[in-house]
C-alpha cells in the first residue's frame, strides 16, 4: 500500500491504516528506535508511542 492511501485510511479514522503503517515503515522505526535506545521494551513502547500518536 502507498503512502497516499495509508494517509486516506488514517483520515478516514480506519484503523487498519495502523496496520498497513507497521507493515510499511515498522521495521524502519525498530532499527532506528533500537540505535538510540538501546533497549528492547524502550524500542517497543517507543514504536507504540509513535503508531498511537500518528
Amino acid at each position: 500500500m502507498d503512502d497516499c492511501e495509508i494517509i486516506c485510511l488514517f483520515w478516514k479514522r480506519d484503523e487498519t491504516a495502523i496496520k498497513h503503517t507497521e507493515v510499511k515503515y515498522g521495521e524502519k522505526l525498530r532499527h532506528l528506535a533500537m540505535k538510540i535506545l538501546n533497549n528492547r521494551e524502550d524500542t517497543a513502547e517507543c514504536i507504540n508511542d509513535t503508531l498511537f500518536k500518528t
